[in-house]
């Protein structure tokens, strides 16, 4: 019998800010598990305070020694419980983009696309708002933010790295540590700590920028 290869799945267009699109989640945690959510420093100290510890203490017992959030066992994030997600008001990105997928290219120009697997996301989808609804609903500007910052500094050290000067940094200092950078920079000028979590990350940011400008 002749052999038939399977239809691709078509490929669905990226959309902008302003495509349609709307997303009632079921609460079937099927997007908890299994899946590597990758994490920068603003998310690990919203983390961390979410628990109650420092952001060292934090990435000990909640993330991978590539900055992803630790599985159980069974694949499950570390973070679901019964009820479900045990940190959502203060979860990460990833987590309130599903089921899209947040994307910048080569010229800098943002889209959003589908999250590849459907079985994955099994609420409601619709066209009852835009992506930027969805996004505004989700709580995900500061976190935008946030991820825009750090991938602009590690484009920054990157660069210096194709560069003939080396990036001198304390080999003694844990520099995505949010909570001793930001403890030894305040102390060492004699001013208080900022409390809010997206104040200090922009100073942890600028404290990046200093080691790559020494």
């Amino acid at each position: 019998m002749p052999s038939h290869d399977p239809i691709p799945t078509p490929i669905p267009a990226p959309m902008t800010a302003a495509s349609r699109f709307s997303y009632r989640c079921t609460r079937c945690n099927s997007c908890c598990v299994d899946k590597r959510i990758q994490v920068n420093p603003y998310e690990i100290a919203r983390l961390a305070r979410n628990r109650g510890v420092s952001t060292a203490e934090a990435r000990e017992t909640f993330i991978t020694a590539d900055s992803a959030l630790r599985q159980q066992e069974d694949g499950r994030c570390v973070f679901l419980g019964d009820q479900g997600c045990s940190v959502h008001a203060d979860r990460p990105l990833v987590c309130r983009l599903f089921p899209l997928g947040r994307v910048i290219d080569a010229a800098g120009k943002v889209h959003f696309v589908p999250y590849p697997d459907p079985l994955a996301a099994r609420g409601e989808f619709g066209e009852a708002g835009a992506v930027a609804d969805y996004l505004e609903a989700q709580g995900a500007t500061a976190f935008i933010a946030a991820a825009d910052a750090y991938f602009a500094f590690f484009c920054r050290a990157n660069a210096r790295m194709g560069a003939d000067t080396p990036i001198v940094a304390d080999p003694d200092r844990d520099l995505l540590d949010i909570d001793s950078e930001i403890a030894a920079a305040c102390t060492a000028s004699g001013v208080a700590e900022p409390e809010d979590l997206l104040e200090r990350m922009w100073l942890h940011i600028s404290l990046l920028d200093e080691m790559l400008d020494r």
